[in-house]
């Protein structure tokens, strides 16, 4: 059992798959926008989930879906829309009633006021959202600000964070959960979990 709820991002091997969903993780995203470098075509999705359970599926739609071509019927439990998605978009997804995740993204013009106001407007549609930090370095009185940012919006975090101070910054923040990405294999079949070990390993709780 973990502390927290995790999301795993844009996986595209069984390897990874397996891996999350063998530590009990709350979601496993698949990206679905054809194009896009981790893009996973749905034969290969559906093969994956054939071999997991556990966790909720989760279908990575990118910022420009189309909602006439996403049905219900693909078979996953949630959507998620890239940090550009419109909120017409997102509207329109909404009525496939399954859960929305919106994703937001921190660069060099984002400020806490304009994520609140974009939240805000979102929140009849979006039922989480996942916010990356990696683009931004936590000081001050932010740690105050994203506190109240997530008790206010059931919102994952994708931040860059030590494996040993995981746990004060999960009693200090108050995440929903945590969102982390999957990566390529070194070879078919195999590739190195230890940072990702550590990673979990802070996070478990005996029962």
């Amino acid at each position: 059992m973990l502390r927290t709820k995790i999301k795993a991002s844009s996986i595209t091997n069984l390897t990874d798959a397996r891996y999350f969903s063998a530590w009990d993780v709350e979601y496993i995203g698949f990206n679905i926008e054809e194009g896009t470098e981790t893009y996973v075509a749905l034969d290969k999705v559906k093969e994956m989930k054939a071999w997991l359970e556990g966790p909720s599926f989760i279908a990575e739609l990118g910022s420009f879906p189309n909602p006439e071509e996403i049905k219900v019927e693909l078979g996953f439990d949630a959507f998620q829309v890239g940090p550009f998605c419109s909120k017409d978009i997102v509207e329109q997804l909404s009525s496939n009633a399954l859960p929305i995740m919106k994703e937001l993204v921190w660069t060099q013009e984002t400020t806490w006021e304009g994520l609140k106001e974009e939240c805000k407007s979102l929140s009849p549609f979006v039922q989480y959202f996942l916010l990356d930090l990696n683009g931004y370095s936590l000081e001050g009185n932010d740690y105050e600000i994203l506190s109240g940012f997530c008790s206010t919006y059931p919102t994952f975090l994708d931040v860059n964070i030590p494996p040993e101070k995981i746990l004060g910054f999960l009693d200090l923040i108050h995440p929903y959960g945590l969102a982390i990405k999957g990566g390529e294999e070194e070879k078919v079949g195999y590739k190195s979990f230890d940072e990702l070990d550590a990673f979990f390993e802070n996070l478990e709780i005996f029962e």
